[in-house]
């Protein structure tokens, strides 16, 4: 079983443009995926949406579309995007994650769920509500991860976000989403994920080769 760090934040939609290569990864057997979340919108840099950063996000989900076909809906625009008081944060639907991943939900489905919730159905990824509603969609109770998510907000939140940092550091990433296996002997092999968007079937055949060449 090799390790794959996979270093996102689930604000990022660079992080939702690799989703399907992310999937295409699920059906390795020989893959154990390890998500950080590294706080795209944490401390000082969970604000408001400026005018000027809203029309940044619309070119950049233009061009996440172009390269890989990901959808960011209408709805997505006109409920969230479009919302001059929203604020945007990561600690939340990072906590959420850590919260799942507690419980043994799948956390690379529930990151996927969110996604979709957020860019398609227009949810947002800051309402504890929906967030409990895709944790019972995937197997937990809503009580059981409501409590869980308390535990998990605040210092231990913080604390994955910095050793989310430190592991981006550690890879040699520059920013999210970082994707790393782990060698045997502590080393690092950094993906180029970025080549093979919208080409799972080229993405995969890289991926198998660079399983047989770590330790």
């Amino acid at each position: 079983m090799k390790t794959l760090h996979f270093i996102m934040d689930p604000q990022c939609g660079w992080c939702y443009a690799v989703a399907p290569l992310i999937d295409e990864l699920t059906q390795l057997t020989t893959i154990d995926i390890k998500l950080y979340g590294g706080g795209l919108f944490s401390g000082a840099n969970k604000r408001q949406l400026s005018a000027d950063f809203h029309q940044q996000i619309i070119a950049m989900d233009n061009r996440i579309t172009s390269l890989t076909g990901q959808v960011f809906s209408p709805t997505y625009y006109e409920t969230l995007l479009d919302d001059k008081q929203r604020i945007l944060d990561s600690d939340t639907p990072i906590t959420a994650l850590l919260a799942g991943g507690s419980l043994g939900i799948n956390t690379v489905a529930m990151l996927h769920r969110m996604q979709v919730d957020q860019f398609v159905l227009g949810r947002s990824q800051s309402d504890i509500a929906n967030l409990a509603n895709i944790a019972t969609q995937l197997g937990a109770s809503s009580g059981a991860f409501l409590n869980a998510f308390d535990l998990f907000s605040g210092e231990k939140t913080q604390q994955q976000i910095i050793k989310a940092r430190q592991m981006l550091n550690l890879v040699g990433g520059s920013g999210f989403p970082t994707l790393a296996f782990e060698h045997g002997d502590g080393a690092f092999t950094k993906l180029d994920h970025s080549r093979y968007y919208a080409q799972p079937q080229q993405w995969l055949a890289y991926v198998k080769h660079l399983i047989n060449t770590i330790d």
